[in-house]
């Protein structure tokens, strides 16, 4: 299966919010398919790998903000599920069988967020499989069993190739700027609340993102 990140099939679930969507919402499946999907989400295997905490041991600061975030827009619109109820990630992606990415940024996830990256198969690491941060120079041996975390939104990455008799599979948790934007500007889109916003309000958020730099720096603090 080709898509933009690669040539393997991908399945994503959650809640996301852009690519033309009026409002947050969660990924639809084939009516035959959600069954099956809705159980393989809920399986023991499944669950234990949705890193709850994980990213509050390096990113406190974000992992409230995305937590704080998710739990708001929940709460405003019962329509939305929740993967798993303490990950704080909104959204995932399963990846089968050969899933090797190549080079590309997660242009809609928040751009001084993190994205976790679970990878799993069987392949020699050693020789193949790696994590390419491009912007960084970076090439990293990626076992299968570890989990990465990547400002996939801001730094360009892929894998290197396995061998065409190996498997590799691998899990995303990431959650769109969108749902950010939508929570900020009191459950509306960017052009609803321009739109309709007091000249004071819109300066007030052209400055708030004037200064998202520094906000995200602060965020990826761990004080």
């Amino acid at each position: 299966m080709q898509h933009r990140r690669g040539c393997y099939p991908t399945k994503l679930f959650g809640i996301s919010f852009g690519g033309g969507q009026q409002q947050p919402g969660n990924f639809n499946h084939p009516n035959a398919e959600e069954m099956i999907w809705e159980k393989v989400r809920n399986s023991a295997e499944i669950q234990a790998l949705a890193p709850p905490d994980l990213l509050a041991c390096y990113f406190p600061k974000l992992h409230s903000l995305y937590s704080n975030v998710l739990s708001d827009l929940c709460l405003s619109n019962p329509h939305l599920r929740r993967n798993w109820p303490d990950c704080c990630f909104a959204a995932s992606s399963l990846n089968f069988e050969h899933a090797v990415t190549t080079r590309h940024r997660d242009f809609r996830n928040l751009l001084f967020g993190e994205c976790a990256v679970w990878n799993g198969g069987l392949f020699d690491y050693k020789k193949g499989g790696h994590l390419i941060v491009w912007d960084l120079k970076l090439v990293v041996e990626f076992p299968p069993g570890c989990t990465a975390f990547l400002p996939s939104a801001m730094f360009a990455h892929s894998n290197t190739s396995i061998s065409t008799n190996e498997k590799r599979h691998s899990m995303t948790f990431f959650s769109a700027s969108g749902l950010f934007r939508w929570r900020h500007n009191n459950y509306m889109s960017d052009k609803d609340f321009m739109a309709g916003a007091p000249r004071a309000e819109r300066l007030s958020w052209e400055g708030h993102r004037d200064a998202l730099w520094s906000t995200g720096l602060d965020l990826l603090s761990d004080m």
